[in-house]
């Protein structure tokens, strides 16, 4: 598949890349954002996919392409953000993994962080964080905090950069929050940001995440149900939810 990555600027070798797409309970993509937004991380490129469904994505009234990558700088670590609001097809999967894993290669980057949610029936006040990895020596060390997921399955973008990074010899670790499977969930996305922080040494407040994703996840589900009554309705000329 003719799949781009385009970057205005040249990559700092030993990067790291954060990889937050749509998962369970959107906690990739949560948290992807959040941290781009905390940080004030610049948009430096973007995936050019051309079999993805022509989406046009609308924030404060700028159209936001639909993957984007974005980079900031935190003490010694360069860090880049890819992330994305779309659901990826399940034949892009592979491909879209095989160009990051790529990239990665090509401009030496360190290693890749993927963000997921981990689906449970109930969650804590504060949910749990566990990881996995292509390469467990790699990061055992700065893993302390983080428990270690024995036994499990991991789907989607991030299982396919597990094992496309691996054949290419970049070291991926996946973190996955504990998170409900059916709706955004704001305190999963911040169990990561907080895991995050003591991965890298950042110091990211995740304070206004936590207060406001009750309120979120109640906006999120009312949209959920408008779009689910316009399913059930099959109304022809209705071609966009505003």
């Amino acid at each position: 598949m003719d799949i781009q990555i385009i970057v205005e600027k040249p990559i700092p070798k030993n990067s790291i890349i954060l990889e937050g797409f749509q998962g369970v309970g959107l906690v990739g993509t949560l948290a992807a954002q959040y941290i781009v937004d905390q940080e004030k991380a610049d948009v430096v490129g973007y995936m050019d996919v051309p079999q993805l469904p022509p989406i046009a994505i609308l924030a404060n009234g700028k159209i936001r392409l639909p993957i984007r990558i974005h980079h900031f700088k935190k003490g010694k670590n360069n860090f880049l953000v890819f992330e994305s609001e779309l659901p990826i097809p399940q034949n892009l999967v592979n491909p879209i993994a095989r160009a990051i894993s790529e990239f990665a290669k090509k401009n030496k980057v360190k290693e890749i962080i993927s963000f997921e949610g981990l689906a449970v029936p109930k969650i804590p006040l504060e949910a749990k964080v566990y990881w996995i990895s292509n390469n467990r020596s790699k990061f055992e060390k700065r893993m302390k905090s983080v428990k270690l997921l024995n036994s499990g399955i991991v789907i989607g973008v991030s299982a396919a950069l597990l094992i496309q990074s691996k054949t290419k010899k970049v070291p991926a670790a996946v973190l996955m929050s504990e998170a409900h499977a059916n709706f955004p969930d704001g305190i999963a996305a911040a169990s990561i940001i907080k895991s995050i922080n003591k991965i890298y040494g950042l110091n990211i407040n995740t304070s206004p995440l936590e207060k406001e994703s009750k309120r979120f996840e109640e906006k999120v589900w009312t949209i959920i149900k408008k779009a689910q009554q316009l399913k059930e309705a099959k109304t022809p000329n209705e071609t966009y939810i505003g």
